[in-house]
């Protein structure tokens, strides 16, 4: 009986041994997606701070060039409106994780934005001719 309870334990350890390996092998190695920029798909929210409008924000963001990203954004404005716009971000030289934006929209004119990206977490704030606000939104 006693062989027996050591061949268990000396099992259950290497088991947890193997984990514990597997788990560190991981952190270790592992690349978080916000490392190599912003690419990929983000969920959130925007929020107008003019007409404190607000509603579901989507945004799809791929890569370019080292300093350039091109985003689609989608949402929704007073919950049935469908909106759909691009933009190209571009880093603030000087800075890991700041980018701007300016593109001409119909209807809004000039659509500034700032965005800091790290961690996976998108903050931006945004302004145009008659309105200015902000999004947030994660990494999916």
């Amino acid at each position: 009986m006693n062989r027996y309870i050591r061949s268990t334990d000396t099992r259950r350890f290497s088991q947890v041994a193997i984990a514990i390996a597997a788990i560190t092998l991981t952190f270790l190695f592992a690349t978080p997606s916000f490392a190599g920029g912003p690419s990929g798909r983000w969920t959130g929210s925007w929020t107008s701070q003019s007409s404190g409008h607000h509603g579901a924000l989507r945004a799809r963001i791929r890569q370019v060039d080292s300093d350039t990203y091109r985003a689609i954004f989608a949402g929704r404005f007073a919950v049935v409106v469908p909106f759909v716009y691009p933009a190209k971000l571009e880093r603030v030289p000087g800075t890991c994780n700041c980018y701007r934006s300016n593109t001409r929209l119909p209807l809004m004119g000039d659509y500034r934005m700032t965005a800091h990206i790290s961690s996976g977490q998108f903050s931006a704030v945004y302004n145009s001719k008659n309105d200015r606000g902000i999004f947030r939104m994660t990494q999916r």
